[in-house]
């Protein structure tokens, strides 16, 4: 296969290094911000991101495939590149310019106040496009928080005790204004569909309250008076993932939450949670989460 056919995949560190960067604070994330005006196209073939990225554009006009849509993106538009999208930058039209935050599954996971947010990262509840054009106060909002967390990934200050925990607030301030923002556009663009995501947002409501004691599909679907088969094939149309699918990572985050936050024995999560022992508990999180859950609570706790 050829090396401009093939379709490469590239973890946090691969980009940082090809961008020439250094990474503050590991892998997890990273704020990139060219200060200098990027003329020729650092990746000229087409890659997928094993990471979530949400770009700001300053300055430039490129032309972007993602996940074989091809869009013209210049100042003032944002792109939310979900991980696993396929990523093409076909032509840098004008000298580019951009500011954003990339950041692992499991920085999202880990981070996320509500559970919600995180659907805005595998795209959800959008109008099935990764662009969106900003007002003038939109992008003033979104270049300021993404401004504050690039100064603070760069200060070497002995006086900020709090840099880390800042950076993790302004991203999920980020993240609601990036809701706000792409619910309204969603409005104005794709009214046609508002009941379907009106129906998801139930199901997600729903879900917050419901999912320590039911993982049932069915059971999400007679409250809100449709088929289980008919509330999956919404979500799969939706949100890209089956109703399984995003139960499963709710109750993720909940576990993830209790690990956290309290002291309860993992039998005691487990019996939270509904699982029928630990152990099904334990691989259960395993699968998900890359770690045990005792490894999770050992590093974040």
């Amino acid at each position: 296969m050829s090396r401009y056919t093939e379709i490469r995949n590239y973890s946090l560190r691969d980009i940082i290094n090809m961008l020439g960067e250094e990474a503050a604070h590991g892998t997890e994330f990273h704020v990139h911000y060219n200060k200098e005006l990027i003329e020729e196209n650092p990746f000229p073939f087409p890659f997928r991101s094993c990471n979530t990225a949400v770009l700001l554009m300053l300055d430039g006009r490129m032309k972007v495939q993602i996940d074989l849509q091809t869009y013209i993106v210049g100042p003032m538009d944002t792109m939310v590149l979900s991980s696993q999208s396929i990523i093409h930058i076909l032509e840098i039209i004008e000298p580019v310019q951009n500011i954003g935050f990339v950041f692992t599954d499991e920085f999202a996971m880990t981070n996320m106040l509500n559970y919600e947010d995180i659907r805005l990262f595998r795209l959800t509840e959008l109008n099935q496009t990764p662009i969106l054009s900003l007002t003038e106060d939109q992008y003033s909002t979104i270049s300021d928080i993404m401004t504050k967390m690039y100064t603070l990934n760069l200060s070497q200050s002995e006086h900020n005790l709090y840099k880390k925990a800042k950076i993790f607030h302004y991203f999920n301030l980020l993240a609601l204004e990036m809701m706000e923002m792409h619910r309204s556009g969603v409005n104005q663009a794709d009214l046609k569909n508002s009941r379907k995501k009106e129906i998801i947002h139930e199901f997600l409501s729903l879900l917050s309250i419901h999912v320590r004691n039911n993982r049932n599909v069915k059971f999400y679907a007679d409250k809100l008076f449709i088929t289980a088969g008919h509330l999956s094939k919404l979500t799969k149309e939706v949100t890209g993932n089956t109703s399984r699918e995003i139960i499963e990572e709710a109750v993720v985050m909940e576990a993830r939450n209790l690990l956290m936050e309290t002291s309860h024995p993992l039998a005691e999560i487990a019996e939270i949670l509904h699982f029928s022992d630990q152990s099904f508990f334990g691989k259960f999180f395993k699968k998900k989460m890359k770690v045990t859950p005792k490894s999770f609570r050992d590093k974040y706790k």
